[in-house]
């Protein structure tokens, strides 16, 4: 017959030791072979050897019970020694003192459904990045039994996720959260070393996301390389002002009314542009934006040269018996609106990332809209496991749309082949009715 065993001994890395003591919200985040999964995974086991404990482990989506933590919960149970304590069953964990463990996905969970965790004393969220700003705002509430924890691990993907903004932008005033990386961890493998060197060498920027905790560039992103390289270069900062002896200001947009809509201010100068400013939300219509981008400009004193809208704005809809660009042009002059000539995604895209490595950017009055180009991605196709060629249509793509039409009307223009007549002709007709100006004054270069 087994005995209990009288001692447990776990060592913890020195940067997780602020985690061992009761605090209502626990986070742990940085790069790969940190540990800090391996903690929380001990912790779970220990707690529900220690005392009955009720835990669930969640993560935003799980498939199958593959796709949780049970076999890092299985693997320290015996490592532990705790075999004979607990009994493992397919979709969850039992001690002999009546504790239990279970694994959930959060979409699984709607208002309703979640009160079943209400009992729980510890609530384990893992791949935390993930982790939706409904799910967060269902979970806490939720769990309320007294002393009960909530723990995050998660290795940053952008500053606007969740689990970020909770505990790195607005803290909770009962939130303790560590950075934590390989450096940190004493029985960091000689494996994942070779691994950590090769990323450096080879992709220095995704070994900045992977191993050091960095928000770096996701697989998939449209705009995060360049605009990480924008900072490296400290195009970046609060010291973009407007030029008075200058062009004016230009604004390029992308109006999904009732939707959210995005406009960046522009300023060109000799071997570049001044990204002046950025704002964007979601709700408006045409006259709320008109109001407001008047409000930017006059608060700013920034002169305007023309408004770009895309080429859908002249689209009518249910709502209006004007189109935006009527009500635009209304409002600022006609001559002061355009429409952006419809192309590919493909070629905004190169567009944007042409005219991004000229750009300076005014580091605060932007900060949303960079949020927004570094999020920026293409759709993933899970079936295939690959990117496809369309962005990922979230809030971030409103950002990355009025920055791409943007660029496009940026990028200096070049008119076709002067012998073929039909082909300036049709050029010429597309810019004069998107609002552009007298094609024939341009030069060819």
């Amino acid at each position: 017959m087994l005995s209990t065993p009288t001692k447990i001994r776990v060592d913890v890395p020195r940067a997780l030791k602020p985690l061992l003591y009761p605090a209502r919200y626990k986070g742990a985040y940085g790069g790969r072979g940190s540990g800090k999964s391996h903690f929380f995974a001990e912790q779970v086991i220990l707690s529900c050897f220690m005392k009955v404990t009720r835990a669930v482990c969640i993560r935003e989506v799980q498939i199958t019970i593959r796709d949780s933590v049970r076999q890092l919960l299985i693997d320290k149970i015996q490592k532990l020694g705790l075999g004979y304590y607990f009994r493992v069953f397919d979709t969850e964990i039992r001690g002999n003192n009546g504790s239990l463990i279970i694994f959930k996905g959060m979409q699984s969970y709607n208002a309703e459904s979640i009160k079943s965790l209400e009992g729980f004393d510890i609530v384990w969220v893992e791949e935390a990045q993930t982790l939706s700003e409904v799910s967060l705002e269902l979970l806490r509430p939720t769990i309320r039994k007294e002393g009960s924890e909530l723990w995050f691990s998660w290795n940053p993907r952008h500053r606007t996720d969740a689990v970020d903004r909770f505990f790195r932008k607005n803290p909770h005033p009962e939130a303790v959260s560590v950075l934590v990386n390989w450096t940190d961890n004493p029985w960091f493998p000689d494996v994942l070393r070779k691994e950590m060197e090769h990323d450096k060498a080879t992709d220095p920027d995704a070994a900045e996301h992977v191993w050091e905790g960095g928000y770096g560039v996701q697989a998939g992103a449209i705009l995060g390389r360049w605009v990480s390289l924008a900072e490296k270069q400290k195009r970046i900062h609060d010291g973009v002002i407007f030029d008075p002896t200058g062009h004016g200001v230009e604004i390029s947009s992308d109006i999904g009314f009732r939707d959210t809509a995005a406009w960046w201010f522009w300023q060109r100068k000799i071997g570049g542009y001044s990204v002046l400013r950025y704002i964007g939300e979601s709700g408006l219509e045409a006259t709320d934006w008109i109001e407001r981008l008047n409000a930017e400009l006059k608060s700013a004193s920034l002169p305007l040269a023309k408004i770009y809208l895309p080429a859908d704005a002249k689209a009518k809809t249910f709502a209006t018996k004007h189109t935006a660009f009527e009500q635009f042009g209304k409002a600022f002059g006609f001559g002061k609106v355009a429409l952006v000539p419809k192309t590919s995604i493909a070629d905004r895209i190169n567009a944007a990332r042409t005219i991004i490595k000229r750009c300076e950017f005014h580091a605060s009055n932007c900060e949303k809209g960079l949020d927004g180009l570094r999020a920026w991605e293409f759709e993933f196709n899970p079936d295939l496991r690959v990117f496809t060629k369309e962005p990922l249509h979230n809030w971030a793509s409103h950002p990355g749309d009025g920055f791409s039409y943007g660029s496009q009307i940026m990028l200096p223009q070049k008119a076709p082949d002067k012998d073929d007549k039909g082909k300036v002709d049709r050029w010429r007709r597309a810019f004069d009715k998107a609002g552009g100006g007298d094609a024939s004054k341009w030069k060819t270069t």
